[in-house]
């Protein structure tokens, strides 16, 4: 058989290529007179002229001198090593603050001035043999209650689409708890979400990824422990499903959306300490000074709800049902909008939720919203609306963040004493993560 020299390979290419072409810009490019890339290819057969998909576009971070510094986080990496890819380190610095006052229909003022390092996390992560991660995350934040080990995580991938992720984690329920904190658009999760959301613990997930579908179920301990839990009661079962698009809307903007359904079955129901994370049991409440005899249970718990982006547009939106010795639903509407793209980012949320039990919502306020990192003050009721509008400066990606922004609480306490409570409260924080 016949060789080509070298240059006739790339030669040959460009006709295949430019065969469509006049011949005279044909020549030109062979001859090394026109830079094939410089030439317009016409519309294939069947398009049109102009025809564009539209197609979503991740954006890119521009390059900025933080970068080398950001970079040294990922202490090795060679992907044709055939035993370890990966080796990285990674963290999470967040402070909080909040200034406002609570005041409780005939009660007294509840003062919310607080500042707060509300996570303080070091871990590291390690990509091995091509399909398995391996992350642990150590909480240095909070109480002996909260900080510890925050996880301690692997997770396999086999049969391309297929995963199994193994060890102490955070139950993926709900959209803001899936969110990993560092991600979060406001300051703190919402109060139904973590009034209802189950504690990171020892699990075993199995999951795939089909085209646009995808899903997930697991079992989890009943265990609550703030390091290594172990295998107590019967657990509860976790199962998601996922359906996502990326596609154009009328105008031809492309646009991601995803929907999402979230079911646990908790089989311990009131005798486990892992749903909820908390116990205020016999704790007196910051609005009227009322008992709580009990600490919420739930049997089941059901989350659905869509994500939305679109340009510099993003929403969000989940329902959540929670059934048991307690019953709750509620609703989050969380809606973005970069006002300077990468900059810049306006957010906004309302927060509902509501039962028919005395005193059957419970939370926390300010930078104590979370009962699990903080219980003091606690305030109970029936009805719970909040409103949220803030601005996020990124100084450095997603990565360096100040927020700032002001919330409006209104818990009604009908069903029980009565002591409705009005709270104005001025949210500031910095978070810094790699």
């Amino acid at each position: 058989m016949k060789h080509f020299p070298h240059p006739v390979l790339p030669a040959g290419a460009a006709l295949l290529l430019l065969a469509p072409l006049h011949a005279n810009e044909a020549l030109d490019v062979l001859e090394g007179k026109k830079d094939a890339a410089a030439v317009a290819l016409p519309p294939a057969e069947g398009e049109s002229e102009g025809a564009e998909k539209p197609v979503l576009i991740t954006p890119d971070w521009a390059p900025s001198p933080p970068d080398p510094v950001w970079s040294k986080a990922v202490l090795f990496e060679d992907p044709s090593n055939p035993y370890v890819q990966q080796l990285a380190i990674s963290g999470l610095f967040h402070w909080s603050g909040a200034w406002g006052e609570a005041t409780p229909e005939g009660g007294r003022a509840v003062d919310l001035d607080s500042t707060r390092t509300r996570r303080a996390r070091l871990g590291a992560r390690m990509r091995a043999f091509n399909n398995t991660e391996i992350e642990a995350v150590a909480e240095f934040a909070g109480d002996s209650n909260f900080n510890g080990i925050e996880r301690l995580k692997g997770t396999t991938r086999f049969l391309d689409n297929t995963w199994v992720s193994y060890g102490k984690m955070r139950p993926g329920f709900s959209i803001e708890y899936s969110t990993e904190p560092q991600d979060l658009l406001v300051p703190e999760r919402s109060l139904l979400v973590n009034m209802v959301a189950p504690a990171s613990t020892l699990g075993i997930m199995v999951g795939q990824d089909s085209g646009r579908w995808d899903w997930a179920l697991g079992w989890y301990s009943s265990d609550n422990d703030s390091n290594i839990p172990g295998i107590e009661g019967d657990g509860f079962l976790l199962a998601k499903l996922g359906y996502e698009t990326d596609e154009p809307n009328a105008d031809g903007t492309p646009m991601r959306t995803r929907w999402h359904l979230d079911y646990i079955y908790n089989f311990d129901e009131s005798n486990n300490p892992a749903i909820p994370r908390y116990n205020v049991a016999g704790r007196r409440s910051a609005n009227g000074n009322q008992l709580i005899a009990r600490n919420p249970a739930f049997r089941h718990l059901f989350s659905a709800g869509v994500e939305i982006e679109q340009g510099k547009f993003g929403f969000a939106s989940d329902f959540i049902l929670a059934n048991g010795d307690t019953n709750a639903l509620g609703l989050s509407l969380t809606p973005s909008y970069w006002a300077l793209p990468g900059t810049l980012q306006i957010v906004g949320r309302y927060a509902y939720a509501d039962t028919d039990d005395a005193g059957g919502l419970v939370g926390g306020m300010g930078t104590s919203s979370d009962l699990h990192f903080d219980s003091s003050p606690v305030f109970i009721g029936d009805e719970y609306h909040s409103f949220y509008l803030g601005a996020n400066l990124h100084l450095y990606q997603d990565d360096l963040i100040l927020m700032n922004g002001l919330e409006h609480v209104l818990l009604k306490d009908q069903a029980g004493g009565g002591f409705d409570s009005d709270a104005w409260i001025w949210h500031s924080g910095a978070r810094l993560s790699f």
